[in-house]
């Protein structure tokens, strides 16, 4: 299955959670694939909201306080030391590398 965004205004995070989960995707499943990776100390919040008139999922990934902020090659680290699939550990590993080339520009 093929997701296309046409992100005319940009996308982040919570948008593209809130997408998948409007598509059907249970945040339970999210949860629990997560799991997955060394993580604590957070959770994710589904909610209806209402921009500009129309209506969508938010999820929010809630970060219980004193979490450390991650840079890439930690995050690059957490995936391939990681319980996920070879499969899901390479695309992963490929989207992070393309947030990491966008955000360095």
């Amino acid at each position: 299955m093929i997701a296309y965004f046409d992100c005319f205004s940009g996308i982040s995070g919570d948008m593209t959670l809130g997408a998948l989960v409007d598509l059907g995707v249970p945040v339970e499943w999210l949860k629990e694939t997560i799991s997955g990776l060394p993580l604590q100390g957070f959770d994710m919040v589904e909610q209806t909201v209402s921009r500009n008139g129309i209506s969508a999922k938010l999820v929010d990934v809630v970060v219980d306080k004193g979490q450390p902020i991650r840079d890439y090659l930690q995050i690059k680290t957490l995936i391939a030391n990681s319980s996920l699939s070879d499969r899901v550990k390479q695309t992963a590993l490929n989207i992070f590398q393309k947030i990491a080339e966008a955000e360095s520009l």
